[in-house]
């Protein structure tokens, strides 16, 4: 008896797993070609887990196709139901039928998909100007950075790693000085009044030169 009741649950739990894999429509057989260009009219969009923001286009009956690269605007930017686009990409498809593009090309009318990039770090040269305003740490109300307005070129903000109090003191909105240091990189799709971060490897002032060293404000 015992024998066939640990021979039956084996049966029922091999039939649970295969359906499971049956249901699923996600076999472990997956073929993957380069497709396009591709003509298709949108007929659905996709939405992320939290059913919140667009993340791709059904095309057809059984085709999404899914950007891989943040875009500024969201995915939802590039296309609505009912527009005719081309497309280009990888197509993964599955045992079920479906198929789902990763694409790397899309044009919809004027709109293209421009996939947002980050800007690598950079040196940034011993640059003359001043300081426009101060910024504060959240922390314990310390100096840790401000916004300098270099004589030629755009405003950034010079993040400073430790500042001594004998610094601190120089510190002052309008004061001339040079900043030396690092580029940082920029962050895909910024919003709207981000300017470029230059982390400090050292201050000029007056003819003195201190180094920014690593560590907590103070």
């Amino acid at each position: 008896m015992k024998f066939n009741i640990i021979t039956g649950t084996a049966a029922v739990l091999c039939g649970l797993a295969g359906h499971a894999s049956a249901g699923s429509g996600l076999s472990s057989t997956v073929t993957t070609t380069a497709v396009g260009p591709v003509h298709a009219t949108i007929v659905a969009l996709n939405f992320d887990e939290s059913g919140g923001r667009v993340n791709g286009f059904r095309v057809g009956s059984n085709v999404l196709l899914t950007f891989p690269k943040p875009v500024c605007g969201g995915v939802g930017s590039l296309g609505a139901v009912g527009n005719s686009v081309t497309y280009s990409g990888n197509s993964s498809a599955y045992a079920s039928g479906f198929q789902v593009v990763r694409v790397s090309s899309f044009t919809n009318g004027s709109i293209s998909y421009t996939p947002a990039t980050r800007t690598p770090p950079a040196p940034y040269p011993s640059t003359a100007g001043t300081i426009a305003q101060l910024n504060y740490s959240t922390q314990n109300g310390a100096v840790d950075g401000f916004v300098f307005t270099p004589a030629v070129g755009a405003k950034v903000y010079v993040s400073l790693r430790a500042v001594s109090s004998t610094l601190a003191a120089l510190l002052t909105a309008g004061a001339p000085l040079s900043v030396t240091g690092t580029q940082e990189a920029a962050e895909p799709c910024a919003a709207a009044g981000t300017i470029a971060e230059v982390e400090a490897s050292s201050l000029t002032i007056g003819g003195t030169t201190y180094p920014m060293r690593g560590g907590l404000t103070r």
